[in-house]
């Protein structure tokens, strides 16, 4: 019963987000087909695929350093092809096949099933840290929003996530063994705030495909763009399809107009997946065709 209540919310917030973007496109289309790209778009649209594959690269490397943290040394090459190979799954339905993955990855380069898991669990949190420090770059102070960040980086705390680890272990009937974390996990926050930055800087490159924008703008689009990525993150839909292009359009009307918002979320949803199934060719020719 639990699993189909799951399966319905996910397909149900899909179908209301694509209703959301259908209404929005129709109300819009005259602006949306009147839309024209830059002389230079192609630079533009290059360098933002560029950066969407840097930006996976760069979380292939969080990931690393967080297996690092939890007494799980891993070849950072490893990392890179496990996470490459496996990111075109999280559009499956279900939205965790890419993250079944990477756990089997791990399984067969000697990591435990906890371990592994348990990494894998984590790395969400991280970016949702990441998101929430670069949406309040700019936003008016939310007291939520603070909040929010402020319970992730406390539950991070290796006196609390270690008590609650072996706390787990034990009434799975384990032998409570050290912590699982070594250290506060900073050069973990550090690099999801990073990948955050890529990820945003991502997305202006599109937007500037289609129209210059003034230097202020800047901040205000990585700050919206990161706000409406947690969205899609805390919201379940298969790899944030149509939650995070209905909350881009929510967030970001302010900036920009509804028609250019439309023309620049789709193009940069077609950026990521063209990125990730790059990400993924690469990851399989370094790997010899095989899987990590």
């Amino acid at each position: 019963m639990g699993f189909i209540w799951q399966w319905l919310t996910r397909w149900g917030i899909l179908i209301a987000a694509g209703c959301f973007l259908v209404k929005a496109l129709s109300d819009n289309w005259k602006g949306v087909s009147a839309l024209h790209l830059q002389p230079q778009a192609w630079l533009y649209i290059g360098g933002a695929i560029a950066i969407a594959v840097a930006a996976q690269v760069w979380s292939a490397f969080v990931w690393s350093l967080l297996l690092g943290l939890l007494r799980q040394s891993v070849p950072k090459r490893w990392a890179m092809i496990a996470l490459l190979q496996n990111t075109p799954a999280k559009y499956i339905p279900g939205s965790i096949w890419h993250l079944y993955g990477r756990v089997k990855a791990a399984q067969r380069q000697g990591v435990g099933l906890e371990l592994a898991t348990l990494s894998v669990m984590l790395e969400p949190l991280f970016v949702m840290a990441g998101a929430l420090g670069l949406a309040l770059w700019h936003r008016s102070v939310s007291s939520l929003l603070i909040f929010c960040l402020m319970s992730i980086l406390l539950a991070v705390h290796p006196r609390i996530l270690n008590h609650l680890w072996q706390v787990l272990r034990r009434r799975q009937g384990k032998e409570s063994t050290a912590g699982a974390l070594r250290h506060y996990p900073a050069s973990v926050l550090i690099g999801a705030l990073v990948f955050m930055a890529l990820r945003s800087a991502t997305f202006v490159c599109v937007v500037l495909a289609f129209t210059p924008i003034t230097w202020q703008l800047f901040q205000p689009l990585m700050s919206g763009f990161s706000f409406a990525w947690l969205m899609s993150l805390v919201i379940p839909s298969p790899g944030g399809l149509g939650v995070f292009e209905a909350s881009a359009l929510n967030v970001l009307d302010v900036y920009l107009s509804p028609s250019l918002l439309l023309g620049c979320v789709t193009v940069y949803r077609l950026v990521a997946i063209c990125a990730e199934l790059i990400g993924a060719g690469v990851a399989y020719a370094m790997n010899d065709g095989k899987m990590a």
